[in-house]
Protein backbone atom coordinates (compact mmCIF):
# COMPACT_ATOMS: atom_id res chain seq x y z
CA UNK A 1 0.00 0.00 0.00
CA UNK A 2 2.78 2.39 0.85
CA UNK A 3 4.29 1.79 -2.59
CA UNK A 4 1.03 2.64 -4.34
CA UNK A 5 0.56 5.84 -2.36
CA UNK A 6 4.01 6.99 -3.35
CA UNK A 7 3.21 6.31 -7.01
CA UNK A 8 -0.07 8.19 -6.72
CA UNK A 9 1.59 11.25 -5.21
CA UNK A 10 4.25 11.34 -7.91
CA UNK A 11 1.72 10.95 -10.68
CA UNK A 12 -0.59 13.66 -9.40
CA UNK A 13 2.13 16.25 -9.09
CA UNK A 14 3.86 15.36 -12.33
CA UNK A 15 0.59 15.57 -14.24
CA UNK A 16 0.14 19.18 -13.11
CA UNK A 17 3.74 20.01 -13.91
CA UNK A 18 3.48 18.40 -17.36
CA UNK A 19 0.31 20.32 -18.24
CA UNK A 20 1.74 23.62 -16.98
CA UNK A 21 4.91 23.00 -18.98
CA UNK A 22 2.92 22.26 -22.15
CA UNK A 23 0.97 25.50 -21.81
CA UNK A 24 4.03 27.56 -20.89
CA UNK A 25 6.27 26.34 -23.70
CA UNK A 26 3.52 26.62 -26.28
CA UNK A 27 2.99 30.25 -25.27
CA UNK A 28 6.70 30.99 -25.36
CA UNK A 29 7.08 29.34 -28.76
CA UNK A 30 4.18 31.36 -30.19
CA UNK A 31 5.52 34.63 -28.84
CA UNK A 32 9.02 33.89 -30.09
CA UNK A 33 7.80 32.95 -33.57
CA UNK A 34 5.72 36.13 -33.83
CA UNK A 35 8.54 38.34 -32.58
CA UNK A 36 11.16 36.91 -34.89
CA UNK A 37 8.89 36.26 -37.84
CA UNK A 38 10.35 32.79 -38.16
CA UNK A 39 11.20 29.70 -36.16
CA UNK A 40 14.66 28.81 -35.03
CA UNK A 41 17.92 30.63 -34.58
CA UNK A 42 20.00 29.42 -37.47
CA UNK A 43 18.55 31.27 -40.43
CA UNK A 44 15.28 31.24 -42.26
CA UNK A 45 13.59 28.27 -43.80
CA UNK A 46 10.24 27.18 -45.12
CA UNK A 47 7.32 27.43 -42.75
CA UNK A 48 7.40 24.55 -40.26
CA UNK A 49 10.86 23.41 -41.34
CA UNK A 50 13.32 22.67 -38.55
CA UNK A 51 16.44 24.71 -39.11
CA UNK A 52 18.41 22.52 -36.69
CA UNK A 53 18.19 19.73 -39.27
CA UNK A 54 20.02 21.76 -41.90
CA UNK A 55 23.65 20.96 -42.70
CA UNK A 56 24.21 18.56 -39.82
CA UNK A 57 27.74 17.22 -39.34
CA UNK A 58 28.10 13.82 -40.99
CA UNK A 59 31.48 12.66 -39.71
CA UNK A 60 32.00 8.97 -38.96
CA UNK A 61 32.60 7.89 -35.39
CA UNK A 62 33.73 4.43 -34.32
CA UNK A 63 31.56 3.29 -31.41
CA UNK A 64 32.94 -0.24 -31.24
CA UNK A 65 34.48 0.53 -27.85
CA UNK A 66 31.06 1.08 -26.33
CA UNK A 67 29.28 -1.99 -24.93
CA UNK A 68 25.81 -2.57 -26.34
CA UNK A 69 24.06 -1.24 -23.23
CA UNK A 70 26.19 1.91 -23.34
CA UNK A 71 25.25 2.57 -26.96
CA UNK A 72 21.59 2.50 -25.91
CA UNK A 73 22.28 4.94 -23.06
CA UNK A 74 24.10 7.34 -25.39
CA UNK A 75 21.27 7.08 -27.95
CA UNK A 76 18.79 7.97 -25.22
CA UNK A 77 20.89 10.99 -24.23
CA UNK A 78 21.13 12.01 -27.88
CA UNK A 79 17.35 11.74 -28.39
CA UNK A 80 16.68 13.84 -25.29
CA UNK A 81 19.16 16.51 -26.36
CA UNK A 82 17.65 16.48 -29.86
CA UNK A 83 14.19 17.12 -28.40
CA UNK A 84 15.48 20.06 -26.40
CA UNK A 85 16.79 21.63 -29.59
CA UNK A 86 13.53 20.93 -31.40
CA UNK A 87 11.53 22.46 -28.53
CA UNK A 88 13.33 25.75 -29.18
CA UNK A 89 11.81 25.84 -32.65
CA UNK A 90 8.49 23.98 -32.59
CA UNK A 91 5.49 23.55 -30.36
CA UNK A 92 4.87 20.02 -29.18
CA UNK A 93 1.65 19.90 -31.20
CA UNK A 94 3.74 20.31 -34.38
CA UNK A 95 6.39 17.74 -33.48
CA UNK A 96 6.68 14.14 -34.62
CA UNK A 97 6.55 11.27 -32.15
CA UNK A 98 9.67 9.72 -33.62
CA UNK A 99 12.61 12.03 -33.03
CA UNK A 100 14.34 12.87 -36.35
CA UNK A 101 16.92 10.13 -36.77
CA UNK A 102 19.45 12.32 -38.57
CA UNK A 103 19.55 14.73 -35.63
CA UNK A 104 19.78 11.96 -33.05
CA UNK A 105 22.60 10.30 -34.98
CA UNK A 106 24.54 13.56 -35.36
CA UNK A 107 24.34 14.25 -31.61
CA UNK A 108 25.15 10.62 -30.79
CA UNK A 109 28.27 10.85 -32.95
CA UNK A 110 29.36 13.99 -31.12
CA UNK A 111 28.82 12.41 -27.68
CA UNK A 112 30.73 9.29 -28.66
CA UNK A 113 33.53 11.40 -30.15
CA UNK A 114 34.00 13.12 -26.79
CA UNK A 115 33.76 9.84 -24.85
CA UNK A 116 36.40 8.13 -26.97
CA UNK A 117 38.74 11.13 -27.10
CA UNK A 118 42.14 11.14 -25.39
CA UNK A 119 41.31 13.79 -22.79
CA UNK A 120 41.79 12.27 -19.33
CA UNK A 121 39.06 14.45 -17.83
CA UNK A 122 36.50 12.46 -19.84
CA UNK A 123 37.13 9.43 -17.64
CA UNK A 124 36.16 11.48 -14.59
CA UNK A 125 33.04 12.86 -16.26
CA UNK A 126 31.86 9.47 -17.49
CA UNK A 127 33.42 7.01 -15.06
CA UNK A 128 33.62 8.81 -11.73
CA UNK A 129 30.56 11.07 -11.94
CA UNK A 130 28.54 9.21 -14.59
CA UNK A 131 27.14 12.42 -16.07
CA UNK A 132 24.02 11.78 -18.13
CA UNK A 133 21.35 14.06 -19.54
CA UNK A 134 18.79 15.07 -16.91
CA UNK A 135 15.66 13.05 -17.79
CA UNK A 136 13.56 15.93 -19.11
CA UNK A 137 11.99 15.77 -21.66
CA UNK A 138 10.68 12.27 -21.24
CA UNK A 139 11.69 9.79 -23.95
CA UNK A 140 10.89 6.51 -22.20
CA UNK A 141 7.43 5.92 -20.73
CA UNK A 142 3.93 7.23 -20.14
CA UNK A 143 0.96 6.14 -18.02
CA UNK A 144 -2.56 5.85 -19.38
CA UNK A 145 -4.93 6.66 -16.52
CA UNK A 146 -8.37 5.05 -16.49
CA UNK A 147 -11.27 4.29 -14.19
CA UNK A 148 -11.32 0.78 -12.80
CA UNK A 149 -14.43 -0.13 -14.79
CA UNK A 150 -13.13 1.19 -18.14
CA UNK A 151 -14.16 -1.36 -20.79
CA UNK A 152 -10.94 -1.15 -22.81
CA UNK A 153 -8.84 -2.47 -19.95
CA UNK A 154 -10.90 -5.64 -19.28
CA UNK A 155 -8.69 -7.94 -21.45
CA UNK A 156 -5.62 -6.86 -19.44
CA UNK A 157 -7.33 -7.85 -16.21
CA UNK A 158 -7.69 -11.28 -17.79
CA UNK A 159 -3.93 -11.30 -18.47
CA UNK A 160 -4.33 -10.86 -22.21
CA UNK A 161 -1.68 -9.03 -24.20
CA UNK A 162 -3.91 -6.36 -25.76
CA UNK A 163 -6.66 -3.94 -24.78
CA UNK A 164 -10.26 -3.77 -26.03
CA UNK A 165 -9.53 -0.44 -27.75
CA UNK A 166 -8.66 -0.61 -31.44
CA UNK A 167 -7.12 2.87 -31.28
CA UNK A 168 -4.91 2.13 -28.27
CA UNK A 169 -3.78 -1.21 -29.69
CA UNK A 170 -2.90 0.46 -33.00
CA UNK A 171 -0.78 3.13 -31.28
CA UNK A 172 1.00 0.52 -29.18
CA UNK A 173 1.87 -1.46 -32.31
CA UNK A 174 2.78 1.58 -34.41
CA UNK A 175 5.25 2.93 -31.88
CA UNK A 176 6.51 -0.44 -30.62
CA UNK A 177 5.45 0.14 -27.02
CA UNK A 178 5.51 -2.41 -24.22
CA UNK A 179 2.74 -2.70 -21.62
CA UNK A 180 4.93 -3.21 -18.57
CA UNK A 181 2.48 -3.11 -15.66
CA UNK A 182 -0.72 -1.69 -14.20
CA UNK A 183 -0.47 0.56 -11.13
CA UNK A 184 -3.10 1.35 -8.51
CA UNK A 185 -3.67 5.09 -8.13
CA UNK A 186 -6.74 5.42 -5.91
CA UNK A 187 -10.17 3.90 -5.30
CA UNK A 188 -11.42 5.08 -8.68
CA UNK A 189 -8.38 5.07 -10.96
CA UNK A 190 -5.51 2.91 -12.13
CA UNK A 191 -2.80 3.35 -14.72
CA UNK A 192 -1.26 1.32 -17.53
CA UNK A 193 2.48 1.94 -17.89
CA UNK A 194 3.72 1.95 -21.49
CA UNK A 195 7.46 1.70 -22.06
CA UNK A 196 9.17 2.50 -25.35
CA UNK A 197 11.72 0.12 -26.85
CA UNK A 198 13.50 3.08 -28.41
CA UNK A 199 13.59 6.75 -27.39
CA UNK A 200 10.43 8.56 -28.47
CA UNK A 201 8.98 12.03 -28.12
CA UNK A 202 6.70 11.12 -25.23
CA UNK A 203 5.03 14.55 -24.84
CA UNK A 204 3.98 14.30 -28.50
CA UNK A 205 2.80 10.73 -27.97
CA UNK A 206 0.74 11.86 -24.98
CA UNK A 207 -1.13 14.28 -27.21
CA UNK A 208 -1.86 11.42 -29.60
CA UNK A 209 -3.33 9.32 -26.80
CA UNK A 210 -5.48 12.21 -25.52
CA UNK A 211 -7.94 11.48 -28.32
CA UNK A 212 -8.31 7.80 -27.38
CA UNK A 213 -11.72 6.86 -26.01
CA UNK A 214 -11.76 5.75 -22.38
CA UNK A 215 -8.39 7.25 -21.41
CA UNK A 216 -9.06 9.67 -18.56
CA UNK A 217 -5.65 11.29 -18.71
CA UNK A 218 -2.04 10.57 -19.62
CA UNK A 219 0.74 11.10 -17.14
CA UNK A 220 4.52 11.06 -16.96
CA UNK A 221 6.87 10.09 -14.18
CA UNK A 222 9.28 13.00 -14.15
CA UNK A 223 12.10 13.70 -11.69
CA UNK A 224 11.82 16.32 -9.00
CA UNK A 225 14.23 19.20 -8.79
CA UNK A 226 17.51 19.35 -10.65
CA UNK A 227 20.61 17.22 -11.20
CA UNK A 228 23.58 16.33 -13.40
CA UNK A 229 23.07 17.14 -17.04
CA UNK A 230 24.49 17.36 -20.56
CA UNK A 231 23.68 20.30 -22.83
CA UNK A 232 24.50 20.79 -26.49
CA UNK A 233 24.38 23.71 -28.88
CA UNK A 234 25.01 24.01 -32.60
CA UNK A 235 27.91 26.28 -33.51
CA UNK A 236 29.24 27.60 -36.79
CA UNK A 237 31.74 24.74 -36.87
CA UNK A 238 29.96 21.83 -35.25
CA UNK A 239 28.81 21.36 -31.65
CA UNK A 240 29.54 22.72 -28.20
CA UNK A 241 28.83 20.21 -25.42
CA UNK A 242 28.74 20.94 -21.70
CA UNK A 243 28.80 18.24 -19.03
CA UNK A 244 27.57 19.40 -15.62
CA UNK A 245 27.85 17.91 -12.14
CA UNK A 246 25.31 19.66 -9.91
CA UNK A 247 25.05 19.57 -6.13
CA UNK A 248 23.88 21.47 -3.08
CA UNK A 249 20.16 21.98 -2.49
CA UNK A 250 18.63 20.63 -5.70
CA UNK A 251 14.95 20.66 -4.71
CA UNK A 252 14.29 23.36 -7.31
CA UNK A 253 17.59 24.26 -8.97
CA UNK A 254 20.96 23.05 -7.75
CA UNK A 255 22.89 25.79 -5.97
CA UNK A 256 26.30 24.64 -7.12
CA UNK A 257 27.74 23.10 -10.27
CA UNK A 258 30.93 22.21 -12.08
CA UNK A 259 31.02 22.29 -15.89
CA UNK A 260 33.34 20.82 -18.51
CA UNK A 261 33.07 22.21 -22.03
CA UNK A 262 34.06 20.56 -25.31
CA UNK A 263 33.68 21.38 -28.97
CA UNK A 264 33.25 18.82 -31.74
CA UNK A 265 33.98 20.15 -35.20
CA UNK A 266 32.16 19.37 -38.43
CA UNK A 267 34.86 16.80 -39.15
CA UNK A 268 34.64 15.16 -35.71
CA UNK A 269 37.69 16.71 -34.05
CA UNK A 270 37.26 17.13 -30.29
CA UNK A 271 38.70 20.05 -28.31
CA UNK A 272 38.53 20.50 -24.53
CA UNK A 273 37.76 24.09 -23.54
CA UNK A 274 38.29 23.57 -19.82
CA UNK A 275 36.31 23.29 -16.61
CA UNK A 276 34.64 25.93 -14.46
CA UNK A 277 32.39 26.32 -11.44
CA UNK A 278 32.49 25.11 -7.86
CA UNK A 279 34.87 22.53 -6.42
CA UNK A 280 33.18 19.13 -6.41
CA UNK A 281 32.97 17.64 -2.89
CA UNK A 282 34.84 14.33 -2.48
CA UNK A 283 31.67 12.54 -1.43
CA UNK A 284 30.02 13.06 -4.84
CA UNK A 285 30.52 10.17 -7.23
CA UNK A 286 28.51 7.42 -8.86
CA UNK A 287 28.56 5.36 -5.65
CA UNK A 288 24.96 6.17 -4.74
CA UNK A 289 23.66 5.77 -8.29
CA UNK A 290 22.16 2.34 -8.82
CA UNK A 291 21.94 2.77 -12.60
CA UNK A 292 25.61 3.76 -12.80
CA UNK A 293 26.58 0.64 -10.89
CA UNK A 294 24.47 -1.59 -13.09
CA UNK A 295 25.45 0.10 -16.36
CA UNK A 296 28.88 1.71 -15.85
CA UNK A 297 30.15 4.12 -18.47
CA UNK A 298 33.29 2.06 -19.15
CA UNK A 299 34.73 1.43 -22.60
CA UNK A 300 35.80 -1.96 -23.85
CA UNK A 301 39.48 -2.71 -23.76
CA UNK A 302 41.25 -2.81 -27.10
Amino acid sequence: MKKFMVVRTVLGLTKCLALIALIFFSSVDDATAQRKGRRGKRGGGKKGELTILKNLPEFFVNDNLLPKYLKSIYKRDAARLALRLINKEQRISKQTIRVPEELVQAIYNALVAVRTSDYSVVDSIAGKYNVRSFPIPNVESIILVFEHDAPWVEPLKQRKDSTASVTINALIREYNLVMTRMVYLDEERAGLVLQSREPLNMPALMMKFFTSEGVGSIEEILPYGDGNDISINRTGDGWEITYSVKFGNCVNQCQKFHDWKFTVSESGEVAYLGGSGHTIPPWIDKGNNAQAKKYPDVLKKN
